[in-house]
């Protein structure tokens, strides 16, 4: 057998191995230790929401209470939103950020947060704390 042979067939038999390697580092992410303790010590509530809209373009809308249990000023908290049928069946999900500050050791409610375009069907709602930001002021 010729030895370019050899190393060919060699390096198709790791091409598996090397794709694999390459995917499973590309899923990783750097996790923040201090982005995660001031997630831990925020609480997001959704305190109530209806849907607005004409039968075509619904949106919920949103009264979110947000408290920050940390002990500096927070920004840019980001959560996901997803909506359900009636049955539960999974409909909508999305990502909104509120704009506004809480300050440190406070409660802030944020009313009439319009989150996007539903499902017409839309009948339940969930909402995820996925960030917050430290604020310097």
């Amino acid at each position: 057998m010729f030895p370019w042979k050899t190393a060919r067939n060699s390096l198709f038999r790791q091409v598996p191995l090397i794709l694999a390697c390459l995917l499973s580092l590309s899923a990783c992410e750097i996790i923040d230790p201090e982005a995660e303790q001031l997630k831990s010590n925020t609480r997001l509530e959704l305190v109530d929401w209806h849907i607005s809209g004409l039968w075509v373009i619904n949106s919920p809308v949103a009264w979110v209470r947000v408290t920050n249990m940390n002990n500096v000023p927070l920004h840019d908290i980001t959560f996901e939103y997803r909506t359900f049928a009636a049955d539960g069946h999974p409909l909508d999900r999305g990502t909104f950020t509120i704009e506004g500050k809480v300050p440190a050791g406070t409660t802030k409610n944020f009313v009439e947060l319009y989150l996007g375009l539903v499902d017409l069907y839309t009948e339940r709602l969930s909402l995820q704390l996925l960030s917050v930001k430290r604020s310097e002021h």
